[in-house]
């Protein structure tokens, strides 16, 4: 075995790398082979190291800090099936966006088909969800091969974020000794090597995405002569929350010029702050099930910012949609209905300012505000309704929405679970609230990872500012070690579980809504879909030392909320409710929306 500390070296100048390029954040999951990249890690003074054992926890804490951060956070995990762990995340950084740089440590080539254990083929590992995938190789003295390793390592942070952002794949081989060793005299590589260590980096200069003059030309010419304007907002692909404030902002500008109503969700971060005199209907969903509503709120010109929208309701619209629907996102292709008469790639900020910018001067007409008055008007019934069927309940996910969206303050941070919860806040959440930063993880809209990623995003936020994540119980169960990720975060984290004994969302299914209890179909898919399961949320939260509230009133929750703000240490909120109310309140929800308008 050659005596020679090359490899601690060699992880040195990627790692050094790593951090001149931008990364600050590094997860770093325990292994053997990735000893000399976790050691360089915890020595570089410009990272912060985040030690999580589960591989599929610390991705999911990754992509909730590069989401919180807009900054690519780095990986490092040892060689075999660790990162593997990883591909859910990368999956759903690829869909949404973020950055992140994922280290695989590897055996060298010599082990590859031979048996040799912990070792398997780690080539492209994440395929095709990752933008970039490079190989660092086994360390070598050569010059040229010392000076590539920066390189290769600021390569990788910047196709992480440009030109579409999202996971990198880099693959790091390293044999024995991995760990530093004596050595009798100076090695003839090391006078380069702290030269490297301290030249100065080479600079990535992103280049910014312009949104098409053409675009532009067509959008205002569209909103120039439109009269019934929509502007619809699904899940943001910025985590930045100035630039969310500005695009708020922006919205509110473009409303004044054109008399747009506002269709924004909940993961918009556009429904939450708007000014009183926009147009906003943050109960689209249930609106939009009226026929009245539709034939009286028919747009002539719609623009959609971001992602999809949840909402089923809208999908079946737009799909049949007449006037012409432009899609506005930074990147992708985001128009499942396959009918837009535009994707306009850029960033939101960038074309609303071009937009507003363009229609200075210009007001709605009579027509317009009488329309948007009549919207309204809707809209307000829409809330009364809601509200008096929510009111009804003492106790349910309904409430558990509205109450949670009511004890948020400004800049508290809201972390979205899929399924249920992100239906519930929309339809039940109260929409006259200041700015709340809302993340979610909308790409793949799968439950993996949420308490994890909520973890992420706490780790790299403002203590003085509550971070809540509101989901179901099958996702927490689904992701508790994720809970491991959460005792070792500062500042508070309150998880909010919905404990309504299985997955309900499958209720809203035709499936579901044939499978009466009692029968045979109704046994099958207790089984086979809302798998209600009996775990008590107690001793798991016990069992990594967070605190527990159990509750089933609003002021319950209010006070755990309240609790959790000022704890020490994260606190689990289970909010048991009736396992089948939750659909019978959201038919009667809508039913009365349906029955006001």
């Amino acid at each position: 075995m050659q005596t020679t500390n090359l490899h601690t070296a060699w992880a040195r100048l990627f790692v050094r790398a790593l951090a001149r390029a931008g990364v600050r954040d590094l997860v770093v999951s325990p292994g053997s082979r990735s000893t000399p990249l976790a050691l360089a890690a915890s020595r570089e003074p410009l990272l912060r190291c985040h030690l999580h054992v589960d591989e599929r926890v610390a991705s999911f804490v990754a992509l909730g800090q590069a989401r919180a951060t807009g900054r690519p956070t780095a990986l490092i995990c040892t060689s075999g099936t660790a990162g593997a762990h990883w591909l859910p995340a990368a999956i759903e950084a690829s869909l949404t966006g973020v950055p992140m740089v994922c280290v695989t440590a590897d055996r060298p080539w010599e082990a590859y088909d031979c048996a040799s254990p912990q070792t398997i083929d780690q080539r492209d590992l994440l395929g095709d969800h990752a933008r970039h995938h490079a190989e660092l190789g086994t360390p070598n003295p050569s010059p040229h091969a010392l000076r590539a390793v920066g390189r290769i390592a600021a390569q990788c942070v910047h196709r992480a974020r440009w030109p579409l952002p999202g996971a990198v794949h880099l693959n790091a081989r390293f044999r024995k000794p991995l760990e530093p060793v004596r050595t009798d005299a100076p090695e003839a590589w090391e006078p380069l090597v702290d030269a490297l260590l301290e030249a100065p980096p080479t600079r990535a200069y992103d280049a910014a995405l312009t949104p098409s003059p053409e675009a532009l030309a067509d959008l205002t010419d569209a909103l120039r002569t439109a009269r019934r304007p929509w502007i619809v907002a699904g899940p943001t692909l910025t985590p930045d929350a100035a630039e969310n404030a500005r695009l708020r902002a922006l919205v509110d500008a473009l409303c004044a010029r054109t008399g747009a109503a506002v269709l924004a969700e909940t993961t918009s971060n556009v429904r939450f702050g708007l000014s009183s005199e926009t147009v906003a209907l943050p109960s689209f969903d249930a609106l939009l099930r009226s026929p009245a509503f539709r034939a009286m709120a028919a747009p002539d010109v719609v623009i959609e910012l971001g992602l999809p929208p949840t909402s089923p309701t809208y999908a079946t619209v737009a799909s049949e949609l007449r006037a012409p629907r432009f899609v506005v996102a930074p990147h992708g292709w985001p128009d499942p209905h396959g009918s837009a008469t535009g994707v306009v790639l850029g960033r939101p900020v960038d074309v609303l300012a071009a937009l507003v910018t363009a229609l200075d001067g210009r007001s709605p007409d009579d027509d317009t505000r009488a329309w948007g008055d009549s919207l309204k008007t809707s809209q307000q019934k829409a809330l009364h309704a809601i509200g008096a069927v929510r009111d009804e309940s003492v106790w349910s996910e309904g409430v558990v929405a509205h109450t949670l969206i009511a004890t948020l303050a400004d800049d508290d941070v809201l972390c979205m679970g899929n399924s249920l919860p992100v239906r519930d806040v929309d339809t039940f959440g109260d929409a006259a609230r200041g700015a709340v930063r809302v993340f979610h993880q909308r790409g793949a809209s799968g439950i993996d990872g949420l308490v994890a990623g909520a973890a992420g995003v706490r780790s790299v936020t403002d203590a003085k500012h509550l971070v809540a994540v509101h989901l179901g119980d099958i996702s927490a169960l689904h992701d508790l070690g994720g809970l491991n990720a959460a005792r070792v975060v500062g500042g508070p984290l309150a998880i909010v579980v919905v404990q309504n004994e299985g997955g309900r969302i499958f209720e809203q299914l035709p499936l579901g809504r044939q499978a009466a209890p009692g029968t045979e179909l109704g046994e099958h898919f207790a089984q086979l879909f809302t798998t209600p399961q009996a775990v008590r949320f107690d001793h798991a939260a016990a069992a990594f030392s967070l605190g527990y509230a159990r509750v089933t009133s609003r002021d319950a929750l209010v006070h755990a909320l309240h609790e959790a703000r000022t704890a020490t240490a994260p606190v689990v909120i289970e909010c048991v409710v009736e396992p089948t109310q939750g659909r019978d309140l959201r038919d009667r929800a809508l039913a009365a929306v349906r029955s006001a308008l």
